[in-house]
C-alpha cells in the first residue's frame, strides 16, 4: 500500500512555505528539512502552539490518498489515551498536496545523545523504560508503529518520552535487492541507519513476481505484493532494540541497510557495537530484542514485567512514571504551576530517597532535577523562581557532585541576571549553599571559579539595587573560601593523573585573589553604608583568611 506513494518526479520544486498558502490557520516559522517523500516545516497555530507540518506533494492525480488519511485519523482516535504516543492530529488532502500535523517537540533521542549535559545511566534507563511503555501502549490499542528509530523518539526537557510519526502510510515489506524504496520511505534523515526488522525485506522470488518495468517518466513502482501485509508487534520490538543499542552506546549505529541484509542471512553480527554497552543486563535485553527470528522476540509488556526490580528499578513503576505524567503536557499545567506543585512534593520525594522507598536513590533525584530545571526559564512570576531556587538547594544536598555542577549551578548562575532583585538575591544565597555541598571535584572543573562563577558574580557588585549588593557582601567571603577549597580538591585529585598538566598552586591562588580583590574593593567603596557594614560584619574575618595576613590588611 505504501509503495503507491512513490509518485512522478515533480516538474518544478517549491519550498515548503509555498504550499502553506493552502493552510490558512498555520503560520510558517522555519524549514525543518526536505526529502523526496516529505517537506517538513515548523509552524505556529493561532493559539501560539508550535506544530510540525509534513507535506506530501501530489504529482500523480491518480494516487488514492484518502485511505491513508482515514487510517491516520483512526490512529489518532486509537492512541488518544496513550500518554507516551504522539500521533498526527490532522491529516488533510487538497488538489496539490496532502499534509500531516503533530505537536512540536524540540529534541529527538538522536539529538539528545549529542547534547550537553550528556545523559547519565539512570536517565538512559528511564528513557528505555518509557520507550517500551510507549510500544506497550500502542500495541495494546492494536497499533504497530512501523518505523521506530531515534529520530522518531521525542524527548521533552524533563526527559518525558513520546513515540511519534506512526508510519501507517509506509510499506510493510521492502525489496532486499533494491535500496531505492528503503531510502525513499525510511532513510529520510540520510544517516544510512536501518532499524527496519529483517523479516520485512523480501526478494522478488519470495513474492513470486518480477518487478514492473520502469517507465522513464515514473519512479520505480513495485508490485503491490511487496507492500501488502500486516505490520506485527515483533517488528517494532526489533526496531526498539536498535534504538536502545544506540542509546546505551551514546550514538553507535547497530545496522546500516547492507548490514541488516547480511544479518538476515547470518553473515553479520552487531556484537562489536553491543559490546560497547557496559551493563550485562542491557546487553542481554538488546540482544533478545533484535533476534533475527521474530518468534523469539518477546512483547514490550513481557520485557517490562521481566525487568521490573532487575534492570528497571521498582520506583519507575510505582512512583516515577505516574508522577512525571502529571507534568508531561505544557497545556495541562503552566511552568509556574509545575514548580508550585513540585515545591509541595519535594520534601516527601527527598524523604523517599532517605528511606530508600522502592530503591529510590540519589540518581533518581536526577530525574526530578531535570523536571525543575526544564521549567525554570519559562517561569513568569518571581515567586515561582524563588521556589525553584529553593528546590534546587534542597536537591543539591542529595545529588551526586557532578550533577550539582552540571545541572544545578548553571541554572542558579542564570538566575543572577534575572530582572527581579529578589530572585538575584536568592540566587546568590543558593549559589553559596550549593557550592558548599560539593566535596569531590573532577580536575576538568578546576577553572570553574575564575572562568565561570566569579565573572558571573562580578556585575552584581554594581547592581542598581542596594539589597542585591548587600547579599553579595554577606556571601562573598564564603564564596572566596569555597574557591580555595575547590582549588585544593583539584590539586589533590590531579596528583593521581600523571598525564594532567601540572599547574602552580601559587599561580592559581593568585588568580583567585586578583578576581576577588577587585570585587571586594568595589563593595568597600559602595555609596551605601549598609553594603559596607554587611561586608565588615559577615565577611571581613573570613576574607582575611582568604587573602592572608599581608593582603588582608
Amino acid at each position: 500500500m505504501g509503495n503507491q506513494l512513490v509518485s512522478k518526479a515533480p516538474s518544478q520544486i517549491f519550498p515548503v512555505e509555498h504550499y502553506m498558502t493552502d493552510i490558512g490557520d498555520l503560520e510558517f516559522e522555519t524549514n525543518l528539512g526536505s526529502t523526496r517523500f516529505f517537506k517538513v516545516a515548523l509552524a505556529r497555530e493561532k493559539n501560539d502552539h508550535f506544530v510540525v507540518l509534513k507535506v506530501f506533494t501530489i504529482q500523480d492525480l491518480s494516487l488514492n490518498l484518502n485511505d491513508h488519511r482515514i487510517r491516520v485519523l483512526e490512529l489518532k482516535r486509537l492512541l488518544g489515551g496513550a500518554f507516551h504516543c504522539l500521533p498526527f492530529v490532522r491529516a488533510t488532502l487538497s488538489e496539490r498536496m496532502a499534509f500531516l500535523v503533530r505537536p512540536y517537540i524540540k529534541y529527538s533521542l538522536y539529538d539528545r545523545l549529542s547534547t550537553r549535559p550528556f545523559l547519565k545511566n539512570k536517565e538512559k534507563l528511564w528513557l528505555a523504560f518509557q520507550l517500551l511503555l510507549a510500544i506497550q501502549q500502542a500495541h495494546k490499542h492494536g497499533v504497530v508503529h512501523g518505523d521506530i528509530k531515534s529520530e522518531n523518539v521525542l524527548l521533552t526537557g524533563c526527559n518525558w518520552l513520546f513515540l511519534s510519526d506512526f508510519a501507517s502510510y509506509k510499506p510493510t515489506f521492502l525489496p532486499k535487492d533494491n535500496p531505492a524504496d528503503f531510502s525513499y520511505f525510511f532513510d529520510t534523515s540520510r544517516r544510512r541507519t536501518c532499524y527496519v526488522a529483517p523479516e520485512r525485506f523480501k526478494s522478488r522470488s519470495q513474492v513470486g513476481k518480477e518487478a514492473n518495468q520502469k517507465d522513464p517518466s515514473l519512479e520505480p513502482l513495485l508490485p503491490d505484493t511487496f507492500s501488502d501485509g500486516e505490520l506485527l508487534p515483533s517488528m517494532d520490538i526489533f526496531s526498539a532494540g536498535c534504538c536502545l543499542i544506540e542509546l546505551f552506546t551514546d550514538g553507535s549505529i547497530p545496522f546500516t541497510f547492507s548490514q541488516l541484509l547480511a544479518y538476515q542471512s547470518s553473515e553479520y553480527s552487531p556484537q562489536s557495537v553491543i559490546d560497547k554497552i557496559n551493563d550485562e543486563s542491557i546487553k542481554k535485553l538488546t540482544l533478545h530484542m533484535i533476534q533475527a527470528d521474530p518468534i523469539q522476540r518477546n512483547s514490550a509488556n513481557q520485557y517490562l514485567s521481566e525487568e521490573k526490580s532487575h534492570l528497571f528499578p521498582t520506583y519507575f513503576y510505582s512512583f516515577l512514571q505516574s508522577y512525571m505524567q502529571l507534568f508531561s503536557s505544557e497545556y495541562k499545567m503552566t511552568p509556574d504551576q509545575k514548580i508550585g506543585r513540585l515545591s509541595l512534593d519535594i520534601d516527601h520525594i527527598i524523604k523517599m530517597k532517605e528511606t530508600n522507598v522502592d530503591d529510590f536513590d540519589g540518581e533518581g533525584l536526577i530525574l526530578i532535577t531535570s523536571l525543575v530545571t526544564s521549567n525554570m526559564r519559562s517561569l513568569g512570576f518571581a515567586d515561582s523562581k524563588l521556589l525553584a531556587l529553593s528546590i534546587l538547594v534542597k536537591l543539591a544536598t542529595h545529588l551526586p557532585e557532578d550533577i550539582v555542577l552540571d545541572r544545578v549551578i548553571p541554572y542558579i548562575i542564570d538566575s543572577l541576571t534575572d530582572f527581579s532583585s529578589s530572585v538575584r538575591i536568592s540566587a546568590i544565597d543558593s549559589l553559596t549553599k550549593s557550592l558548599s555541598k560539593i566535596n569531590c571535584l573532577d580536575p576538568s572543573e578546576g577553572n570553574i571559579f575564575p572562568d565561570y562563577i566569579l565573572p558571573a558574580l562580578a556585575p552584581l557588585c554594581s547592581d542598581r539595587i542596594v539589597l542585591v549588593r548587600t547579599a553579595l557582601a554577606k556571601n562573598i567571603a564564603d564564596i572566596a573560601l569555597e574557591s580555595v577549597r575547590f582549588l585544593d580538591m583539584v590539586m589533590v585529585s590531579g596528583e593521581d593523573d600523571p598525564d594532567r598538566p601540572i599547574s602552580s598552586y601559587e599561580a592559581e591562588i593568585s588568580d583567585l585573589h586578583n578576581c576577588l580583590s577587585h570585587m571586594v574593593s568595589v563593595l568597600l567603596s559602595d555609596v551605601d553604608n549598609l553594603v559596607k557594614q554587611t561586608l565588615m560584619e559577615y565577611s571581613v574575618k573570613k576574607l582575611s583568611l582568604f587573602f592572608g595576613k599581608l593582603k588582608g590588611t
